[in-house]
């Protein structure tokens, strides 16, 4: 018993030296949708809900203060 004692004593302080201790941002991951003209005037005539869920993800990250 004593053996797996002296084993997990030394994983166990590997282990937490691997955890990261830098804060996440809200932000990490995300990018605002920004298409060129020409691919928003053919996405608002043929696919006008696609549009509208870029337009809304656009606006999350804004209030987010995503994106600047």
């Amino acid at each position: 018993m004593r053996k797996y004692l002296a084993l997990t004593l030394p994983l166990c302080a590997l282990i937490t030296g691997c955890q990261t201790t830098s804060r996440q941002n809200a932000c990490d991951g995300f990018a605002p949708l920004r298409p060129k003209l020409e691919t928003i005037v053919y996405i608002l005539r043929n696919d006008r809900p696609f549009a509208n869920d870029v337009a809304a993800h656009n606006r999350l990250l804004s209030s987010l203060g995503c994106g600047k």
